[in-house]
Order: C-alpha cells, then sequence, then structure tokens
C-alpha cells in the first residue's frame, strides 16, 4: 500500500453539509477498497487561483490516507462523474519525513506508578486552585 494526499476543490455554491458528504463518500470509496483514511481537513472558501469551469471560488478539502494503487483510477472516475467536484489532485508520498508526518502519533504509554510499602496513603499532597484567583494556569505537576 502506498500512501497519499489529495487535495480536493468542491464547487462553492453547496452548503458545507453537501461539500462534507461528498468528501465521505470519496472515504468511504478508499475505506471500501481496503485502505485507511488518516486525516480529513476541511480548509475552508478559497478563491481560485484562476477561473476552473465558470468557477471563481472553491472549497477546498485535504485528504491524507493509505490505499492500494489501484484505488487511485476509481477516485479519479469518482471525482470526474461527480458533479460538485471542480478538481482534485493526488500526490504519493514516497519520503520517510512526509509518511511520518501524516501518520498519526501512537500514545506515549505511560507507566502506571508501583504502590509501594514505604510511601503511607497519607502522604500525598492535594492541591486545590481558586477558579478566581489563577485562572488559566494549571497547578504544578507532582513528581
Amino acid at each position: 500500500m502506498n500512501y497519499y494526499e489529495m487535495i480536493v476543490i468542491i464547487d462553492s455554491r453547496l452548503d458545507d453539509s453537501a461539500a462534507q458528504e461528498t468528501v465521505t463518500k470519496m472515504g468511504e470509496v478508499i475505506t471500501q477498497l481496503g485502505g485507511e483514511i488518516f486525516k480529513t481537513e476541511n480548509w475552508g472558501h478559497r478563491k481560485l487561483a484562476y477561473e476552473l469551469n465558470k468557477h471563481q471560488k472553491g472549497n477546498y478539502f485535504l485528504l491524507q490516507f493509505k490505499t492500494p494503487p489501484e484505488t487511485i483510477a476509481k477516485l479519479e472516475r469518482f471525482t470526474k462523474i461527480t458533479d460538485a467536484v471542480i478538481k482534485m489532485m493526488v500526490v504519493r508520498l514516497v519520503k520517510k519525513q512526509q509518511i511520518d508526518a501524516i501518520l498519526p502519533k501512537a500514545p506515549e504509554a505511560v507507566a502506571e506508578p508501583t504502590p509501594t510499602d514505604e510511601v503511607p496513603e497519607t502522604s500525598q499532597e492535594t492541591v486545590s486552585v481558586d477558579a478566581g484567583a489563577d485562572a488559566g494556569v494549571p497547578a504544578p505537576e507532582e513528581g
């Protein structure tokens, strides 16, 4: 499987829910063919650099995913028959640095403290912060 980034420009005359629905359908094409989507971002409405099919504005979306190479042809076919899509571009990521940037970060394993016989239960401090006095200031971490 290869890693890809795809930029899709959706017709700006569509409401946000219809544009999101179109992107969701594209995501379904990817997942049905064995792919995995890492990130979907809505970049919002932007002015196009030049007029495309009588459109001057578009709603931009970014998708980052991994999928078999055959899926790209199916995505291109899907975007050609979908009127809402003005333009799309797929880029295959080949450098390890690019691939690592899109992969979801695994949560770091937090080691649970092991209870010891030396520390009595009553030695734990409780820190209370007055919300009015120090609003927005985090309490210092113990340890």
